[in-house]
């Protein structure tokens, strides 16, 4: 596990602002646009699964 004083990653990237002026977090938008389009879909589909998955049990949980 990395410690907080040591750098993590590619150390040109390390240069590289964490936010932009909007406050948008630019190392999730780096991060993901480092995923293939498969990945992304993937990753996105597995978010969606959780959020109808937890929109049913709160359903149920109405009745």
């Amino acid at each position: 596990m990395a410690s907080a004083a040591q750098p993590v990653g590619d150390p040109e990237e390390q240069d590289l602002p964490l936010y932009n002026e909007a406050g948008v977090d630019l190392t999730l938008v780096r991060w993901m646009l480092s995923l293939t389009p498969q990945e992304r879909l993937a990753w996105l589909q597995g978010h969606a699964n959780a959020t109808t998955r937890l929109m049913e049990i709160a359903a149920r949980k109405e009745l």
